[in-house]
Formats: C-alpha cells, sequence, structure tokens
C-alpha cells in the first residue's frame, strides 16, 4: 500500500475542508452525491496545510465529504493504493465511522464513480435541441467541475463487480446517445458514422481533464475544444467490421507470444485478475516452462508496458528525422501516434490503466518517459504557435492524445475503414495546424 506524504494528506484535507464549508454555507442536509466544485487540478503538494475535520463534531455532509476524499485520492493514488483507513484520515473521522456510510471500499468506490459520472455529464442535458454553444459551454463547465472522471472511469471502474459496471456503463451510452441526439439536431446532413466518431470525440474531451496538471480559471478553452470536435467534418468512413478475422499468422517465440497474450489479457480483465498460469494458458505453455521466460508477472507488465513506449520514441526519432519543418513534423507525429493506436490498442490500453501497478522503479521511469514524450510535442507546438500560452499547449496535446486513444480502445469506431485519416484530421485541427496532405 502507498500512504501520502503528510503534504499530500493535507492536499486532500484541504479540498475536503474547502468542500465542507461551501455546503455548510449552503445548508445542504446529508445527501447520496456530493455537490459540484470548481474546477481545479488535483491538490498536490503545494496545497496549503488544513487541519482534518474534529472528530467530535458530525457535519450533516459527512457523506459528501468522505466521497470528495476517495474521489481526490483514489484518483491521484489509484484504488488499489487507497486504504480505507487513509480516506478516514483525510476527512477527520475514525474507520468506524466512515464504514458506517459505506460498508466496503469497493462500495465507495461506485459512489465515486457514479457521482463523477452524473456530475460530468449533467452539462449535456439542459441545452434544447441543437444548441449547440449551450451545449459544449455547459459540458465544458460540468466536465472541468468533475475533470477526475477520465481516471476514474478508465482505471478504477475496473475494479467493480461486473453488475456495477454494466450499470454505469449504461449511464455513460445513454449520455453519449444525447449528444449524439444534438449533433444530428444542430447537423442534420451529419451522416450516422460521423454523429458516432464526434461524439465520443467530444466525450474524449472531457475524460482528458484527468490527465492533465494545469490550471484552467475558465471552462473555455474546454468548451473551444469540445466545439472544435462537434462541428469537424472528418473524411467518409466505411462500416465497421467487428467480425473481420484477425491476423493468422503468431509468434514463433514462445517469449514474443507470452508478452502478447499478457498484453490482450491485461487490457481486457486487468492486471490483478490475470495469473501468470493464464498466461502461459492462452499459448499452450504450462507449468515451469513459463519460468524460462518471464520470472514473475510483474516482469511482463514490465516488459509490455517499456516496449509500448519505446515505441513511441522509435516514431519520434523517424519523424524527427524526416520532416521538413515543425509544422509537417506534428502533422506526421499525429499520423504516427494514431496508426499505432489503432494496431496495438491493447498495449494502449494497458499503459493508461495498469501502469499503477508496476513496481516502483519502472512506474518512475514509466512516468518520466511520458512526461518527456509530451515535451517533444509541447516543443514543436510552440514553434507552430510562439503566442500559445504553455497551459494551453498541454490541454491541446493531451485531449488529441486522449482522444485517438478512446477511438482505439472503441471497436465500433476503430474497425472503421478511414477512421485513420478521420483521427488524424481531428487531431491536426485540435492542434490548429496548417493544412497539408495525410502522410503516407
Amino acid at each position: 500500500m502507498r500512504v501520502g506524504t503528510e503534504t499530500e494528506t493535507a492536499g486532500v484535507r484541504a479540498g475536503v475542508a474547502e468542500a465542507a464549508e461551501a455546503i455548510g454555507r449552503s445548508g445542504a442536509a446529508e445527501a447520496d452525491t456530493a455537490p459540484a466544485e470548481p474546477g481545479a487540478a488535483p491538490a498536490g503538494p503545494a496545497a496549503r496545510p488544513v487541519p482534518p475535520l474534529v472528530r467530535a463534531t458530525r457535519p450533516r455532509n459527512r457523506r459528501e465529504l468522505i466521497i470528495a476524499a476517495a474521489r481526490e485520492l483514489f484518483s491521484r493514488d489509484g484504488y488499489a493504493n487507497a486504504a480505507m483507513s487513509d480516506i478516514a484520515a483525510a476527512v477527520g473521522i475514525g474507520p468506524s465511522a466512515l464504514y458506517r456510510h459505506f460498508g466496503s471500499k469497493q462500495e465507495l468506490l461506485h459512489a465515486v464513480v457514479a457521482e463523477a459520472l452524473d456530475s460530468c455529464l449533467a452539462g449535456l442535458y439542459p441545452a434544447g435541441p441543437g444548441e449547440l454553444d449551450v451545449l459544449v459551454r455547459d459540458f465544458a463547465a460540468s466536465a472541468l467541475a468533475r475533470r477526475e472522471l477520465g481516471v476514474l472511469w478508465q482505471r478504477e471502474a475496473r475494479h467493480l463487480p461486473a453488475e456495477q459496471y454494466a450499470e454505469l456503463a449504461r449511464r455513460l451510452h445513454a449520455a453519449r446517445r444525447t449528444l449524439a441526439g444534438q449533433l444530428t439536431a444542430a447537423r442534420p446532413n451529419l451522416d450516422p458514422a460521423h454523429t458516432e466518431l464526434l461524439s465520443w470525440g467530444t466525450l474524449g474531451v472531457a475524460a482528458g481533464l484527468a490527465y492533465q496538471h494545469v490550471e484552467l480559471a475558465t471552462p473555455d478553452l474546454v468548451a473551444c475544444l469540445m466545439r472544435r470536435v462537434a462541428t469537424a467534418a472528418p473524411p467518409r468512413l466505411g462500416e465497421p467490421r467487428l467480425d473481420a478475422p484477425g491476423g493468422r499468422l503468431r509468434h514463433r517465440s514462445r517469449r514474443e507470444a507470452l508478452l502478447a497474450a499478457a498484453t490482450e489479457l491485461f487490457a481486457e480483465r486487468g492486471y490483478a485478475s490475470v495469473s501468470l498460469e493464464d498466461t502461459g494458458a492462452a499459448v499452450g505453455i504450462a507449468g515451469q516452462s513459463i519460468y524460462h521466460h518471464f520470472a514473475s508477472k510483474h516482469e511482463l507488465l514490465a516488459t509490455a508496458v517499456h516496449r509500448g513506449v519505446e515505441r513511441l520514441w522509435v516514431d519520434l526519432a523517424e519523424v524527427l528525422a524526416s520532416a521538413q519543418d515543425h509544422a509537417g513534423a506534428l502533422r506526421r507525429l499525429v499520423w504516427r501516434y494514431t496508426r499505432n493506436a489503432l494496431v496495438s490498442r491493447h498495449l494502449v490500453t494497458v499503459i493508461a490503466t495498469e501502469a499503477e501497478h508496476l513496481q516502483e522503479a519502472d512506474r518512475l521511469r514509466t512516468r518520466q518517459f511520458q512526461r518527456d514524450y509530451i515535451a517533444e510535442w509541447l516543443h514543436l507546438l510552440h514553434a507552430v504557435h510562439p503566442a500559445m500560452g504553455p497551459s494551453e499547449a498541454r490541454v491541446r496535446v493531451q485531449t488529441v492524445l486522449t482522444v485517438v486513444n478512446d477511438v482505439a480502445r472503441t471497436p465500433r469506431l476503430a474497425t472503421r475503414p478511414g477512421i485513420d485519416r478521420a483521427l488524424h484530421q481531428l487531431g491536426c485541427e485540435l492542434l490548429e495546424l496548417p493544412e497539408g496532405p495525410v502522410p503516407e
């Protein structure tokens, strides 16, 4: 278990204390959902120390305070690394008081994800039919207020029982259909394939906020990016090929076969639910033979993640070596990233959702690799748009990566012929790059 430092805990307590103060001023009674908070980057070591709530008091909004603390810890440290005692300490109560509200950590996770999902998606519903400007304004505001949703849904919701996960997924899909209906009302000539892509892409803008540690004083930039996606005119898309047969060739190397099987299993079932024996069985290797290739499940995960990250760096090096200018390099980089994500969707999923299970040294190295990789995108974007502020540039780059990743992990979209060109166009528009040919 990873326990946060004293300053980190103070940061969580600061957010909880501010929520308590806001709810207290409004006179809200204890309820099942937490109130909306101002959109801000997750509290971290720079947050000011605030003492815990006095245990002798029992505020009426304690359930909301618990959800707020758990939301912060789950999104920052991961569900597996945040103990119930950590959450209780952040709220300033004892474990027994916490268990009076939530019978288990999994029950608390469900409440946290459900609240974040409903609060974030609430902005999709007030707009009238076809009121696209109202839609993106309201959705941007609600998404920024619950910016943790992306990481909570994509990474932590996998720990929920299948029935609860399916119920929350139905809510998400219902919201996506509402968004699609709004796009159709605003753009009657939009074909169904583009409606599906642009609705998921708009949701991807909201999801990307969870991976950005920048302050956004207003939701204006988020609304701008959502509107850019919602009004895009991508190239033609073919019908999805969900039942198309996969490649029939397999690795002759047993080590490579194990690595490929593990990557797929980790992506589909989650690292914690897959054993080394499961991986061996998937390729017909049993018993001690597995250990001739990998010493542990941790080594399998680390090898997969490291290979995925290194592939990105190889692509980047090739792009820089062949580009004639910064804008051309970015256009080509968007293309290479898109193609890589579509071909290696399981690896994309593992890097996005399972890297928290890496051992500390590998996890720190992976995070540094990712920071350095994004820094290369930011350097190119600054050269193209020197007046663009660093926060805006970071938001735009992370939005492109998130939208591509989300579509790559959505089979109905990822299998459509032409999706690579459509994503490339969307990415270039989000970065406001000059028009140019699609790289070959």
